[in-house]
């Protein structure tokens, strides 16, 4: 495989890796504006994960992704988010005691 098609592909593989998507064999060759053979499109995923870039995130997007739930530590909201857990575990219990009973 030429060294400017391992290139080309690579970018790609760069790209689905930036859009959240996990770079494969059936991608990589569905998108490639050349012919690819499936050993040429495992060589570069291969190569592609073994030198796989860090996404970059903003701290406070790492934070958001870790705790979705406003982390404000004002009495009122904590009792609201208080109470909207306790709804949200009496709802697991009755739909798992009704998947129990069900059985």
């Amino acid at each position: 495989m030429s060294n400017a098609n391992l290139q080309q592909l690579h970018v790609l593989c760069l790209q689905m890796y930036k859009e959240g998507k996990t770079p494969s064999v059936g991608i990589l060759r569905a998108k490639a504006p050349f012919k690819v053979s499936v050993t040429e499109a495992i060589e570069a995923i291969k190569r592609f994960n073994a030198h796989k870039p860090k996404l970059e995130v903003s701290n406070e997007e790492n934070v958001a992704q870790q705790n979705p739930v406003a982390t404000t530590d004002e009495p009122g909201n904590l009792q609201a988010r208080v109470e909207t857990l306790e709804k949200e575990v009496a709802e697991l219990k009755r739909a798992l005691h009704q998947i129990i009973n069900a059985q």
